[in-house]
């Protein structure tokens, strides 16, 4: 599906705050509100937004360990990899590299312990040679 310029200002809109409303939305793009709420429906049953979450501030209590796997696998095994990682209910994303490592998993856990499971469900997996963990020690910029 392509995405024309009113869905692309509607979804910066909604990066930037997923929970404004099909009005105030509609006044920003210069569409009315149920156009707004019909492109939003069509984004979202096309799986262009796969859903709504939060980014939790510094105020709050601790929200447990950040951390990135590194991950080289046998071949090009990706795409037999990547669905399996995606069930982890620890893991934020996948992407596939080119390079020296295949594939990065972000992953939020409780505690150390959890993350050390983790590490070992994937790299118990077949196609899995080797993972490299690195729990994240402070964030210093996060636009996403």
């Amino acid at each position: 599906m392509a995405l024309d310029e009113l869905d692309g200002r509607i979804l910066a809109l909604l990066e930037a705050n997923g929970r404004e409303s099909a009005t105030k939305l509609a006044a920003k793009v210069g569409l009315s509100r149920s156009a707004v709420q019909e492109r939003v429906a069509r984004l979202e049953r096309d799986g262009i937004i796969q859903g709504y979450t939060i980014r939790r501030g510094s105020g709050g209590p601790p929200a447990g360990v950040d951390a990135y796997l590194f991950v080289r696998l046998e071949g090009a095994a990706c795409p037999r990899v990547a669905p399996r990682v995606r069930e982890l209910p620890e893991v934020l994303g996948i992407e596939s590299l080119a390079g020296e490592l295949d594939m990065v998993i972000r992953a939020r856990v409780p505690d150390m312990t959890a993350l050390n499971t983790l590490r070992e469900r994937v790299a118990h997996l077949p196609e899995v040679r080797t993972v490299t963990t690195a729990p994240v020690l402070a964030v210093h910029l996060d636009r996403r």
